[in-house]
């Protein structure tokens, strides 16, 4: 039997997923090359990542005070697909390409199915632009590489599956979820019961659970807790500050579940209202002109991820700029998708693709306004301080010249030299490594707050105050233990078998003085920091 041709709005639909791939592709690659990734997010899937190929199965040294599997921090192994990939190219750029295409390619059964559940490719259309659109979308993909991106395109052909009553495409879209995080077998589970709620086919429907439920206890009762330091979900804490997301709950999964149950208003009420949970939800509702609301059932696949952003101790989770939620953003599309059509079903003035394009004007609003770019109105969240379109070859060089050497390197250029048996976030344990990277320069324009905490921050790049960081290089140049051993403005490389001479001594401590003007370092606190340099 022949294939029908492409239609006029399928061709449609392919050019805006490539313009959109093209974007989420540039926006990553800037984002690396002009240092505004982070050890602690792509860097930790390059050093994973080349750690297996030479030895040490997915090593970890930048998270906590000691090296780990990093399936005992977050079970990701989908990422063994990127070995082949390093064996080719030991390249992080690797990882920047997989989420672009990933978050671009969901859009496409996004497409099938929107177009099937509303009986127009015009209105499929309409909801591929009102996925690509969402503001959580956009930041996701402006955000450092996450496993979770790789589970969109699935998410999205598993509910492609349920509606089309695909069973072969159910399971070859929700096993793999399997592989990527921890969390993602309450998803299983929950297309297992979207599936019997919709299809009434009960043998699937609890075939899934099963998995779900098997592979959520294994994961989060065995195999964590075994490769874990702290002996369970390292995020179960309640000790290792920002990672301690979920510590307030038990320090299980089991301790979780129980206080959940037997306190649910008390929980509730600081969700919603002490942590602002309702604003987050108004958030991911506003973009779909709250449509999702009238198609209730379709949500059960986002309800993991939900709660697990809505009873983070950290808000980073619940904020439109992170990238959290992007799990959630075809699942609110297809639901709301379903209520363009009841709604058009009540109100037969109203057609599937005036209902759609509302939500579609919305979504193009809010993305706009939110968008991590440097466009009139928008936020532009990162601020990049450029938006480069080539690698800078000095890493290369730099790298060459340490080879395996540990090295406690400043957070943002981390990435960039995560591929070593020991690496650390300057200024953590410099007495137990052999060299110091510095990038004396701002990878962002957003340098007016000095809290560490405030994402996209100076501070937060560099993972420590501006005028502390300034003040450890200070600090650096008087000690007998490091010298300088490369300074090419803005790279500044210390190692303690360097030479130093007076003449690039004063290069740097002239750069200094510039760099507390330029960041407008206040002196007082900048001589209260001189003051804790070590003896």
């Amino acid at each position: 039997m022949s294939r029908l041709p492409a239609t006029r709005r399928q061709w449609l639909a392919l050019a805006v997923i490539s313009l959109y791939f093209l974007l989420a592709l540039f926006l990553g690659l800037s984002r690396h090359w002009g240092y505004i990734t982070s050890i602690n997010d792509l860097g930790v899937f390059d050093q994973a990542v080349w750690g297996t190929m030479h030895g040490q199965f997915l090593l970890n040294t930048s998270q906590l005070d000691q090296p780990i599997n990093w399936l005992g921090f977050h079970f990701n192994p989908v990422i063994l697909l990127f070995v082949p990939l390093y064996a080719i190219a030991p390249y992080p750029e690797w990882f920047t390409l997989a989420q672009a295409l990933a978050l671009s390619l969901a859009a496409w059964p996004i497409f099938l199915l929107a177009s099937r559940i509303c009986r127009s490719e015009t209105a499929g259309l309409l909801w591929v632009v009102a996925y690509l659109a969402n503001p959580f979308l956009l930041n996701a993909a402006a955000w450092d590489f996450h496993p979770v991106s790789l589970a969109v395109p699935l998410i999205a052909l598993a509910l492609l599956s349920v509606e089309k009553m695909d069973r072969r495409l159910l399971f070859v879209s929700c096993l793999p979820l399997l592989l990527i995080q921890e969390q993602f077998g309450l998803t299983v589970t929950a297309f297992g019961l979207l599936w019997w709620l919709r299809n009434r086919q009960w043998k699937i429907a609890v075939g899934l659970v099963l998995v779900g439920i098997t592979h959520t206890a294994l994961v989060l009762g065995v195999i964590m807790p075994a490769l874990s330091p702290t002996g369970s979900h390292v995020m179960f804490a309640s000790e290792l500050g920002h990672l301690s997301r979920y510590g307030w709950l038990g320090k299980s999964a089991g301790d979780m579940t129980s206080n959940l149950l037997h306190h649910p208003w008390s929980i509730a009420q600081a969700v919603l209202f002490d942590r602002l949970g309702w604003t987050y939800l108004t958030l991911l509702l506003l973009p779909f002109f709250g449509f999702p609301l009238a198609a209730t059932v379709y949500l059960l696949p986002a309800l993991p991820d939900l709660a697990a952003n809505l009873l983070s101790s950290n808000p980073m989770p619940r904020s439109v700029f992170a990238y959290h939620s992007v799990t959630l953003v075809p699942v609110l599309t297809i639901a709301a998708a379903y209520s363009a059509r009841c709604i058009s079903r009540q109100w037969e003035w109203l057609s599937n693709a005036q209902i759609s394009g509302l939500a579609l004007v919305s979504s193009l609003v809010m993305g706009y306004a939110l968008a991590p770019l440097p466009i009139a109105g928008a936020v532009n969240f990162w601020a990049p301080a450029r938006f480069p379109v080539v690698p800078d070859p000095a890493p290369a060089a730099i790298r060459a010249a340490l080879g395996n050497a540990s090295a406690s390197v400043q957070g943002n250029v981390g990435a960039h030299f995560s591929q070593r048996s020991q690496i650390n976030t300057y200024p953590k344990k410099p007495e137990g490594v052999e060299a110091i990277v510095l990038r004396l320069e701002s990878p962002t324009r957003e340098i007016s707050s000095s809290d560490p905490g405030e994402t996209a921050t100076l501070a937060s790049h560099l993972q420590m105050r501006p005028a502390e960081y300034l003040a450890s290089i200070e600090c650096l140049l008087s000690r007998e233990d490091f010298k300088v051993a490369l300074w090419e403005d803005p790279w500044l490389v210390f190692s303690r078998n360097a030479m130093m001479d007076a003449t690039v001594r004063r290069e740097i401590e002239l750069k200094l003085l510039r760099l507390r003007q330029e960041w407008r370092i206040n002196a007082d606190e900048y001589i209260a920091a001189l003051k804790t340099c070590p003896k």
